[in-house]
């Protein structure tokens, strides 16, 4: 305890151990002996406050010890008045949080190096798919028949190359789009993608059955469409046994009054072993993955994310019956301002009447 004048006129056995100074040594002097110089102004506040008879309840701060050691201290303090109910001085209590405090930032670091390691795996798992597709360009490039062909590949390397730099700056959070959304059809953009994966499919004796009912045009970000749509191809074909079958779908699966389409469709199915239903509620979480090896569980996070900031919606529908198994990806986006929302019932209501698998 101490008086209006922040003199201690008491000083128990763990105050001691807390400090380091004994009861014979601090009594009767200054409260500010506790106190760094640069936080002595704390002290005219906690008296102002114990004047007008207020309480200070868990206040954090720091004090010195006799051995010039710095320690963080939770402080709670109380006015103590006489037979006549007069202030006449304050009942401290403290205790030493300097562990706590240095779990705490433990805690902060590990938290920020695993903010670092989910960046890095966002960047490699991204920046991995059109790697994958410049390698592919690359070796068709090589065996192209005559230098149209070759040109025509060497062009789409370029196309994946600025992909990758756009994904890297954007990851990175030092950059934003400045071209913002164009017009987009799908169809067009399958016919850039999936010569892509073709020599993958062919190497694994994978079938690619292409359907285009209604190419609509809608506005997007064609790097971050094209991010899509290749993470999706790239499940299925990772989903495949030798001599599987992947089908790509685009449609248009609402109409608005006088005939034109609210959105456009684009489903990608395969037939393998299908997606067990205790994990499907997952497979949209950020870290979840079934490819132990070689997944991060960032593909289908992203896909949504971006699916999502496009006021579109994304959806599965998944059997893992012997004979029928398959698994469907579907995205929905909107022609104009549809919301989110409004897209999900779209999409679900046209995969209820969907029996591709």
């Amino acid at each position: 305890s101490k008086d209006l004048n922040g003199i201690i006129n008491s000083w128990n056995p763990a105050a001691e151990r807390i400090f380091g100074y004994s009861a014979e040594e601090i009594v009767g002097q200054s409260i500010l002996r506790l106190i760094p110089p640069e936080l002595r102004a704390e002290e005219d506040m906690i008296l102002g406050k114990i004047h007008s008879g207020q309480r200070i309840d868990h206040y954090e701060t720091t004090r010195v010890t006799k051995s010039g050691r710095r320690i963080s201290v939770s402080i709670g303090i109380s006015p103590v008045r006489d037979s006549a109910g007069t202030i006449t001085g304050a009942s401290k209590i403290a205790r030493d949080i300097t562990q706590h405090k240095k779990a705490e930032h433990a805690l902060r670091i590990s938290e920020q190096l695993a903010s670092v390691g989910r960046l890095a795996a966002t960047v490699a798992h991204e920046i991995n798919n059109p790697l994958e597709a410049v390698t592919n360009l690359l070796y068709l490039a090589q065996n192209a028949s005559d230098r149209e062909e070759s040109q025509k590949y060497l062009a789409m390397m370029e196309d994946e190359l600025s992909r990758i730099t756009h994904l890297t700056r954007q990851t990175l959070g030092f950059y934003r789009e400045t071209k913002g959304t164009t017009a987009v059809r799908l169809g067009s953009l399958l016919d850039s993608l999936l010569p892509v994966f073709k020599p993958r499919m062919r190497s694994r004796g994978i079938q690619l059955c292409l359907q285009i009912r209604e190419d609509v045009e809608v506005q997007a970000v064609p790097g971050e469409i094209r991010q899509v749509v290749a993470n999706l191809i790239s499940n299925s074909i990772d989903a495949l046994q030798a001599g599987g079958t992947i089908r790509i779908r685009l449609s248009a699966p609402a109409q608005r009054e006088g005939g034109a389409p609210h959105g456009v469709r684009l489903s990608v199915a395969d037939n393998g072993s299908g997606i067990p239903g205790e994990i499907r509620s997952q497979l949209f979480e950020p870290f979840f993955t079934t490819k132990t090896e070689t997944g991060t569980g960032l593909g289908l996070w992203i896909c949504k994310r971006i699916v999502e900031n496009h006021r579109g919606a994304i959806q599965l529908r998944s059997s893992t019956m012997p004979g029928k198994s398959g698994t469907v990806f579907s995205i929905y986006l909107p022609v104009g301002s549809e919301n989110s929302g409004a897209a999900m019932v779209s999409l679900t209501e046209s995969m209820r009447q969907d029996s591709w698998i």
